[in-house]
């Protein structure tokens, strides 16, 4: 009888206590994905952060922006759309450059979708073999850097000329849940459809 009663109040114990983790789990697991969320928010309250960010010392290299898509065979190459410091056409599958108002439409998608809490643990994934990217160019058409974004893995990496001077570089900024779609559909109104 007390055999059967130890082994009772075991099974109790190993239930009840994989049921309170269980529930810890679910509650912490919400409360990050509730933390994660992208909400418009701005820096001080004041000025929204894409005007901001516009008057930093990248925006004034920066003179041209454009989304493209590209074939991508080599992991190892981040950037197979350049060829001596210029776009490859030949690479390339689509390309769209942004005017003034889709500029500001995503520098706002960048800058002011921010995470709606403070996640204890931030997840940014890499992007080994990207087939999509924002280029920015200076005044002479020169790729002065970009972001390489994997929309199917939701990572991004950022590439930079060493001709860049400058202190300020581009970003994805914070990298909540809903921003990545949020990009891909800046693509997508700009007429660019191979996604990856």
């Amino acid at each position: 009888m007390k055999c059967l009663f130890l082994t009772l109040t075991c099974i109790f114990v190993y239930f009840y206590g994989n049921a309170q983790d269980k529930k810890y789990t679910d509650s912490a697991v919400a409360e990050y994905i509730e933390a994660c969320k992208c909400v418009i928010k701005s820096h001080d309250g004041k000025a929204t952060d894409y005007e901001r960010i516009r008057k930093t010392d990248f925006y004034k290299y920066a003179r041209k922006i454009l989304y493209i898509s590209f074939n991508n065979t080599n992991p190892a190459n981040q950037t197979p759309y350049l060829k001596n410091g210029f776009l490859d056409d030949d690479v390339i599958k689509e390309k769209y450059f942004l005017s003034s108002s889709e500029i500001d439409s995503l520098n706002k998608t960048l800058f002011n979708y921010k995470y709606k809490g403070t996640p204890l643990k931030i997840l940014v994934f890499d992007c080994s073999i990207p087939e999509n990217a924002i280029v920015y160019l200076d005044e002479n058409n020169k790729p002065i850097a970009a972001l390489n974004i994997c929309f199917s893995g939701t990572g991004y990496n950022v590439w930079v000329s060493r001709s860049y001077k400058g202190t300020h570089g581009p970003t994805l900024w914070d990298t909540c849940f809903g921003k990545y779609e949020l990009l891909a559909r800046l693509f997508r109104l700009a007429g660019i459809k191979n996604l990856k």
